[in-house]
């Protein structure tokens, strides 16, 4: 799940545990002693929701249903897209509040360009617009193909796989090539979403610290 996901999941609980769940993808290893213990419930739960929606039937389904030449990355467009969906819905008193907080506290170094951002874009109202979505899906797949680039030394052969054949160019964009099949099954992804979003609000009681 992506940011306003999270989010969602977890503004029923204090501002430390909203933090917790805001900033876990930029938290590495499992020894969180260094954190409050609010802050370390929030990425506890935030990694739960991760491992329940990845492995949810209704997300395995739909990876069989995006094109296959963008399956590999899929799920990081799906989760920009269960945003979008979710913030139609999203109060404006509930974004000020993550805004604050974000602006508040110190995030993890491998998020701070992300949250500026989010901060300096608006994103978390523009999510609400699909092309504004779209693009931002597609800028992050120009992001990995800058990686790409730079660990091949800049040169734009292939990936190899398992078996030596080449499975990706390195100048390729999966994300962006995925985003006109994104715009034309929202209606697809909006219901298939609305099975699965129950399923994660059942988690949602924050768990005892």
């Amino acid at each position: 799940m992506n940011f306003l996901g999270h989010a969602r999941l977890s503004l029923s609980g204090s501002d430390n545990y909203l933090f917790g769940n805001l900033i876990a993808d930029g938290v590495r290893g499992s020894d969180l002693s260094d954190w409050p213990p609010e802050v370390e419930a929030g990425i506890r739960f935030h990694r739960r929701c991760d491992a329940v929606i990845d492995a949810h039937p209704e997300t395995r389904w739909l990876l069989t249903q995006v094109p296959p030449t963008s399956r590999r990355v899929a799920g990081i467009a799906l989760d920009m897209m269960w945003d979008h969906l979710l913030a139609a819905d999203m109060q404006d008193d509930d974004i000020e509040r993550l805004y604050r907080l974000l602006a508040r506290e110190e995030v993890p170094a491998r998020l701070a360009s992300l949250i500026e951002w989010i901060q300096v874009r608006d994103a978390l109202r523009r999510y609400r617009e699909l092309d504004f979505t779209l693009a931002t899906i597609a800028s992050i797949g120009e992001r990995m193909v800058a990686r790409r680039r730079s660990r091949n030394g800049g040169r734009s052969s292939g990936v190899e796989g398992t078996h030596g054949q080449r499975v990706l160019d390195a100048d390729a964009n999966p994300l962006a090539d995925m985003t006109p099949w994104l715009a034309d099954n929202r209606a697809m992804l909006k219901d298939s979403f609305a099975r699965l979003w129950p399923d994660m609000l059942a988690l949602r009681q924050p768990p005892a610290i």
